[in-house]
Order: C-alpha cells, then structure tokens, then sequence
C-alpha cells in the first residue's frame, strides 16, 4: 500500500501572503519599539536585540512574493527568537508565549513531524537560555541592563507575540471556513453528478427503447405476415423502421459526441456545400408534418463539416418541434464577414432569462425528473453549441418579439462564395 505524503493542515500557497504580512508586521514593531525604547531611556545596550528582529523582517518582506514551503521561514523565526532568548535570559513567560507562538505557527503550517522538530529546536533555545544564566555570571554584550529596561522589552515582546499568534489563529480559521466551503461545494457538485448520472441512466433506458421496441415489433411482425399483409402495409412499416432506426442512430450519436468533443479528438471533414439545400434536406427530414417556414438565401456555400452542420441543425429543430409552439421558422443571413448566421425561431413560451446558461449544459432541461414534459437526454443545446465552436462559429439564445425563443448558430463561409445574389429560397407548409 503507498503510504500518503504527511500534508500540514492549511495550504502554504492560500496563506503565504498574509502569513508574511504577520511576520513582517511583528518584527517591524518589535524593532521600532526597542529602537524607540533605546532612544528614550538612553539603554542603548539593549539595542542589540534588534538584530534578530530585523532579519526576520528583512526574510518576510522577501518571502511574501517568494517560496513554496514555509519551512525555510518557520526556521528562521525560530532561530532569531532562539537567539533573543539568549540575549534575554531565563524569563519564563517570554520564553512560554515563544514556545506557543512556534507551536501554532508550526503547527497550522508544516507536516506534523517537521512542526515537532521545530517545537524541539526552540524548547532547545530555551534550555540552552536557562543553563547558560543558571551556571555562569555571563552577561552578553548588548543585553538590555536594568529592571526597567528589561520590563518594557518583555511587554513588548508579549505583545508581538499575543497579537501574532492571535492573528495567525484567525487567518488559520478563515483558510480552513473557505476549504470547508470548497468541500461542501465540491460535495454539492457530486451529489449533483450522481443524481445528473440516475437520471441519464434512466433517460436511456427509455429513450433507446422506445426505437427498439418499435423496430423489433415491425420486425416479428413482417417476419411471421410479410406474405399476407398488403404491399402498401409493407411500405409503410419499412418506413417507420427506417424512422425509427434514423432516430436511434440520431441518439446514440448524440452520446457518443460529447466525450469527444470534450477529449478533442472529434475529427471534422470540412467540405463546400450549398447552405439552402442542406437545411431544407434536414427539415424534411425533422418536419414529415407540423407547420414549418423556411426563409434561406440561394448560392451560399458554406465550408464546414456537412455530417456536423446537420446534426446542429437537426438538434435546434427536434428542440422547436418539441417546445416552440405551433408555428416554426428557419432562416438564414450574413452575419459577418466571412460567417453566416444560421435560426431557427419558434413561437413557444420561451427560456426564462436565469434558464439560459443552464440549458446549454449536459442533460439539462427546462423539465427534469418526474417533471420531465418531454422525451429526451438534455443533449442537443450542449452539443450544438460545442459542435458550432468546434467548427469556428457559435450558437447562442435569442428572445424573440413578442413571444417564442430564437436560437442562432454561426457558420463560416467558403472563400470562393459570393453572396451577392438576392434570390431566396422559401418554403412554407402547414399542418393539414
């Protein structure tokens, strides 16, 4: 079994800054008031102190836009604060409220192992402090002189250390309530995969066997009476076989497509065809019935893929034919230079603005659930829009005056078209 890299609790990268900004702010302030101290006493001695002070600032200032660990800062905290408890001597609040600042600076920071060697390190310091005081008359050179003196740096030092260690804590608080937060938007998220993944599952199942089921009762039936049944009857079976075989085809497809879309590798057969003939091609293949209008400029040739194009088209269709109303339009017209504008407009009720993002994501749909109104895998926006911008276009919602949707798909023009004819081609027909 791998064992797992030891982690420390909060994240180096999300703290680094502010963590600094602390180090930084505590050993500014302890410099500037013993250099200030100093001057108003007149004990320059214990000027001596600042030494270690400063280069733990001179490190934060440094560290705040630079480094990865914070092993490097944490042991030259340690060290400096080892060296004024030298310089201090035994004084066992300091050298407590040292102890504690380490502990949890450490311990919000480093690998439990690293953090315990650092809390070592600085106990260390403090003994070495205790030994040296205790067994010799030794006082360094430098070392603050008089009670006084040596009061108002202990007050001070208290106070950097108070006030760092709290602002640490509530800078470790608010880092683990945003992780926290992540993990339950993550959590969010998953849970809404699972039930995302349920309801496809079950959308499947239903979608590909209602074609199925067709198909395989024309089958046994044209298997056991194709001798008896008229020919006229044979027709019309074979037909709806072909129906129902074009859309199963049309569903799996629509499957399949996402995952490669996703991976980049769906491979597209750009080639010039006319744009007026596709599209009456695919809605005839869409509307056998209904009440349609088609309104598309002759002589435009588009550069794309032909297989993609129809199946952007015929996914914005099957859309409209399923919630646009009664009444449908598809037209088309140049968009920009170089593109052509392809919508499909429907006189429905619509998308509700907040709706307009979700439905081009995967199976979603404006019904979902036990609620679903209407058949199908929540596909066909998400794979339009992708498909459109995998071939250099887009396809984007449009509200349509005074009611109804318009969705608009984005198609490049060959390079040898002209688009100078006003001749269009249009074709209306009507429920009978």
């Amino acid at each position: 079994m791998t064992e797992l890299p030891a982690r420390a609790p909060i994240p180096y990268d999300e703290i680094r800054r502010p963590y600094n900004s602390i180090r930084a702010g505590g050993a500014l302030l302890f410099v500037v008031g013993v250099v200030v101290w100093s001057l108003v006493s007149g004990a320059y001695a214990g000027t001596l102190i600042v030494i270690p002070a400063s280069a733990v600032l001179i490190d934060a200032v440094y560290r705040r836009t630079h480094g990865t660990s914070p092993l490097p800062a944490a042991f030259i905290d340690v060290t400096a604060i080892g060296i004024a408890l030298v310089l201090r001597g035994p004084e066992p609040a300091i050298h407590g409220l040292a102890i504690v600042w380490v502990i949890t600076s450490a311990s919000l920071l480093l690998p439990l192992r690293r953090a315990a060697a650092l809390v070592a390190y600085i106990i260390s310091w403090s003994i070495v402090s205790n030994l040296l005081f205790s067994f010799t008359d030794l006082r360094f050179a430098g070392i603050v002189q008089g009670s006084g003196a040596e009061a108002a740096v202990d007050r001070l030092a208290a106070m950097v250390y108070i006030v760092t260690t709290a602002i640490v804590m509530l800078g470790a608080v608010r880092t683990v309530l945003r992780a926290q937060d992540r993990q339950a938007e993550a959590l969010a998220q998953e849970r809404r995969a699972v039930e995302l993944k349920n309801e496809f599952v079950s959308m499947v199942s239903h979608e590909l066997r209602t074609p199925l089921t067709g198909i395989a009762g024309f089958t046994d039936t044209l298997a056991e009476s194709w001798e008896t049944l008229p020919p006229d009857e044979v027709d019309e079976f074979l037909k709806i076989m072909h129906r129902e075989n074009e859309h199963l085809s049309n569903l799996v497809e629509d499957i399949l497509v996402i995952p490669r879309l996703e991976a980049g590798q769906l491979r597209l057969n750009e080639v010039e065809f006319d744009l007026s003939t596709e599209a009456f091609s695919v809605v005839a293949m869409i509307f056998d019935r209904g009440d349609y209008s088609v309104t598309i400029p002759t002589n435009v040739t588009v550069c794309t893929d032909r297989t993609r194009f129809r199946q952007i088209l015929r996914n914005l269709l099957e859309n409209a034919k399923k919630y646009g109303g009664d009444e449908v339009l598809i037209d088309a017209e140049l968009y920009e230079p170089g593109l052509y504008r392809v919508g499909v407009s429907d006189n429905g009720s619509g998308v509700i603005e907040e709706d307009r993002e979700r439905i081009f994501k995967n199976f979603e749909q404006l019904s979902t659930g036990d609620a679903r109104l209407q058949p199908g895998f929540g596909l066909g926006l998400p794979i339009a829009r992708k498909l459109s911008r995998a071939m250099g276009g887009d396809l984007w919602y449009e509200e349509r005056f005074p009611v109804g949707a318009r969705f608009c798909f984005s198609v490049r023009l060959a390079e040898t078209d002209e688009t100078t004819d006003d001749e269009t081609r249009s074709e209306h027909v009507s429920a009978p």
